[in-house]
């Protein structure tokens, strides 16, 4: 079989199943350009029964270069579970002189899987060993009163 006379398609898709590990962050590019970047946490596949390693993870950053897409982007939160789909990129800039790159997903689409279960309010116990606490001396009053165009606490 000669493969050299067919060309092959190139392809460039991306899909990542993950949790944000912040909100969404809105970042304005010196060119003016406005993008909405996160940064998304993917679980590795587990390893096998009895080896005893930790599950790893990578955490990817995803930027939102269009208008729509930053939308969609910016109404996730941090602890959500998010799918997106994009393009992988190299994207490059000047810093103090020095040329900088950096790998990263452009999304196409973001869509919420799970948002971010609420967070558990810890029971407190009760010390046996404490008396009970007599209550607490309230305050003096505050009021604000208006005099003349000045607020004076009182």
């Amino acid at each position: 079989m000669n493969t050299a006379t067919v060309p092959a398609e190139h392809l460039n898709e991306v899909r990542l199943v993950g949790r944000l590990s912040a909100e969404p962050e809105v970042i304005l590019l010196p060119s003016g350009d406005e993008i909405v970047s996160a940064r998304l946490v993917v679980q590795r596949p587990r390893p096998p029964a009895g080896l005893g390693a930790p599950r790893r993870v990578d955490t990817v950053t995803c930027t939102a270069w269009a208008s729509a897409q930053r939308r969609k982007l910016r109404v996730l939160e941090e602890g959500d579970t998010v799918e997106i789909t994009g393009a992988l990129r190299r994207r490059f800039w000047r810093s103090g002189g020095a040329g900088q790159s950096t790998f990263e997903i452009e999304i196409d689409s973001a869509k919420c899987i799970a948002r971010r279960p609420p967070v558990k309010q810890k029971k407190q116990k009760a010390r046996k060993a404490d008396p009970p606490s007599e209550p607490a001396t309230a305050s003096p009053e505050r009021r604000l009163v208006l005099v003349g165009a000045e607020a004076a606490g009182q």
